[in-house]
């Protein structure tokens, strides 16, 4: 476990699902502190020692934030209420349910992660009574002399926040814009199943760049280390190079497994410096993602 920090109050937290540097969750440290981000199950411990690492005790934290549901991001949330149970869990409200009773979202999770799945863990229902479902409209998390905007910005999935905290004019991103992993120099664009919109993706990048962030952090991983307008134009740009290249090499192939081994050397090549679990979790995710998307697999 390791912990970074990112501007007074904020810390990061590895949650070392694969490999260092490939998965964090934030702690803001204020008077109501919060979380973003759950992890997968098998993160949670991980996350509780990180918090206190960062100063503060576990039992104090009030409000976690769930970008959206895929399980590497709220997997952790059973486990977080189980340890802390006042804790107020926030996720837009057309995936309360699968929170609720993630029967069905832990059967589609193994059928698009295949053999990542077991890594990940399985989650446990959380209570209804802990969970706050979000609007598209949004909403605002009070922390006392910070606040947390909740943003719709769905694309990557269709129940995604992103989250803008005002005061200190940071964005995190979630999967909004992407994932740069920074060992690599890689930015790799948010494709995943089984439901990835390149316009709707397009559409959350011009949105949240009108926030105009002094920083940037991410989920996969860590603060944007340059300007926060080069993070824009980056996203933008791999979004749709990946999106033209992923189907002249399919279209090259005609073969799916053809395709994830190319894009895997030509696009993603993440390994080394990460493990090679990292580079094959994300080629089979964008590259799927994309090739769903085009109505090819």
């Amino acid at each position: 476990m390791s912990t970074f920090q990112v501007t007074e109050g904020v810390y990061g937290i590895d949650v070392d699902l694969f490999d260092a540097g490939f998965a964090s969750v934030y702690l803001f440290d204020d008077e109501e502190p919060a979380l973003v981000d759950a992890g997968a199950a098998a993160s949670a411990e991980t996350i509780l020692e990180g918090v206190a690492d960062c100063g503060v005790d576990p039992a104090e934290l009030e409000h976690l934030v769930l970008s959206h549901i895929h399980v590497d991001h709220s997997g952790g949330a059973s486990a977080l209420v189980e340890a802390v149970p006042d804790l107020d869990v926030y996720i837009h409200e057309m995936t309360v349910p699968h929170l609720v009773d993630p029967g069905a979202l832990v059967e589609s999770s193994k059928q698009a992660m295949g053999k990542h799945f077991e890594a990940m863990g399985e989650q446990e229902p959380v209570p209804e009574a802990s969970v706050v479902g979000v609007s598209d409209e949004g909403a605002t998390v009070d922390l006392g002399a910070n606040s947390l905007e909740l943003i719709h910005a769905p694309g990557h999935s269709p129940d995604h926040l992103a989250v803008w905290n005002p005061e200190r004019r940071l964005l995190f991103a979630a999967e909004c814009l992407g994932l740069y992993l920074e060992r690599a120099d890689r930015w790799l664009p948010p494709s995943t199943l089984p439901n990835f919109d390149v316009e709707l993706i397009a559409d959350a990048i011009d949105r949240l760049r009108e926030l105009d962030p002094e920083r940037v952090v991410l989920p996969h991983f860590g603060e944007w280390p340059k300007e926060p307008a080069v993070a824009f134009e980056t996203a933008e740009r791999e979004l749709y190079r990946f999106d033209e290249r992923i189907r002249e090499i399919h279209a090259e192939t005609d073969s799916v497994a053809a395709t994830k081994r190319r894009v895997a050397d030509e696009l993603v090549d993440l390994a080394p410096p990460y493990d090679e679990t990292v580079e094959d979790f994300y080629t089979g995710m964008v590259t799927d993602g994309y090739l769903k998307y085009h109505g090819l697999l």
